[in-house]
């Protein structure tokens, strides 16, 4: 099987990447054959014979562009080799100025390649589709909407600070003054104009006092060692993503 996630930033495809390590088993193989040139940047995964490939869009109004980009991929497709089976968009809600304008360009491209589905669009939940490949044959695949409220605890930055501060107390003063500083330094909101930009700040302020000279090392074992399964209670769609594996279905 081949998937595809579709994420905003480069922060969330690195934290993906451990979430996706850490709680759902998956490796990293940029040498892996599922090769998709898509997004600003991306990384590919494997997991016994399946395949992963996270993608950054550089911002929500680059997801529908890069949806389409798959989607002609699939109607192009002429073998099984070829198909990807399953595509996820994460995105914070707020960054989607219009759901119903957001849903309505989805239902767009899906004319467009006259894709038919089993049931309406819905977010949080697997919508199974139906298109014509390249050789006319019928093939099948899945699209999941993670559009998730990410609020005070449910950004992957944020619980990732919540964590490290319950860990090391010393690390918990840090965290609790970055976040101080970032809430009451751009009062005129002129450069953290959403509360997006604001966890993401925080998130970056605390890795600049704690790895202040790129230290990718100790950064990545930081990362690596937080439960990440944990943030599935935290946000119960991404239970959803363990269906990318078949063995964990």
């Amino acid at each position: 099987m081949k998937s595809v996630i579709l994420c905003e930033g480069g922060t969330d495809l690195a934290l993906l990447q451990y979430f996706m390590e850490v709680a759902n088993g998956w490796e990293n193989r940029e040498g892996s054959d599922f090769k998709i040139n898509i997004g600003k940047s991306r990384k590919a995964f494997m997991q016994d014979n399946d395949y992963l490939l996270i993608a950054e869009t550089g911002g929500c109004s680059n997801i529908c562009p890069q949806i389409n980009k798959l989607l002609r991929l699939i109607t192009r497709s002429a073998t099984q080799k070829e198909m990807i089976d399953k595509i996820v968009v994460i995105t914070d809600r707020d960054e989607v100025d219009s759901l119903e304008q957001f849903i309505y360009g989805i239902k767009n491209l899906f004319g467009k390649y006259e894709i038919t589905l089993q049931n309406e669009i819905l977010e949080n939940q697997w919508i199974p589709c139906s298109v014509r490949n390249g050789v006319k044959d019928v093939v099948h695949f899945e699209m999941l909407f993670l559009l998730i409220p990410f609020e005070t605890t449910g950004a992957l930055e944020t619980f990732l600070l919540e964590a490290v501060s319950k860990k090391d107390k010393y690390d918990g003063i840090i965290v609790e003054k970055c976040n101080t500083f970032v809430d009451t330094l751009d009062c005129a909101r002129k450069y953290l104009s959403k509360r997006r930009y604001k966890t993401k700040a925080k998130f970056d302020v605390y890795f600049s006092i704690r790895t202040p000279v790129e230290q990718f090392l100790e950064r990545h074992n930081i990362l690596k060692n937080i439960k990440w399964e944990e943030y599935e209670y935290m946000q119960e769609s991404f239970k959803e993503l363990k269906a990318l594996h078949i063995n964990q279905l």
